[in-house]
């Protein structure tokens, strides 16, 4: 299992680094393209192998995926990678306090809607 997590979290920086270098206004516009285009294809119902093959449906998307995304990230031109690191690392550091934020944000906003719920149901 500490494989795993080991795995994810260099998985999460180089998805830190590719948002960092699509943001950035000198990728080519074929890298924003391709990572577009993963992105679509992780999300989109049409797969080359169905998703209701058990186990092969899912991992043509955890196969395809990251290979363009590694792809991607070695084609960046060494400037905008570099700076997109920087910047990832900087955001990486940031990031369990955006989540912390986000979930109170979130948690808020739950409550108001049962609130709301609440009061035009039995009222």
């Amino acid at each position: 299992m500490g494989k795993f997590w080991s795995y994810w979290k260099v998985f999460r920086y180089d998805l830190i680094v590719l948002l960092m270098a699509f943001r950035n206004p000198g990728t080519p516009g074929f890298l924003k393209g391709a990572m577009v285009l993963a992105g679509l294809y992780l999300i989109s119902p049409v797969d080359l192998i169905p998703d209701a093959i058990p186990v092969l449906g899912l991992m043509d998307d955890a196969v395809i995926v990251p290979m363009v995304l590694g792809g991607v990230l070695k084609l960046l031109p060494p400037v905008i990678r570099d700076d997109s690191e920087r910047k990832a690392l900087r955001l990486s550091r940031r990031l369990p306090y955006v989540f912390l934020v986000a979930s109170i944000v979130i948690l808020l906003w739950v409550l108001l809607l049962l609130w709301a719920v609440y009061a035009l149901l039995f009222k």
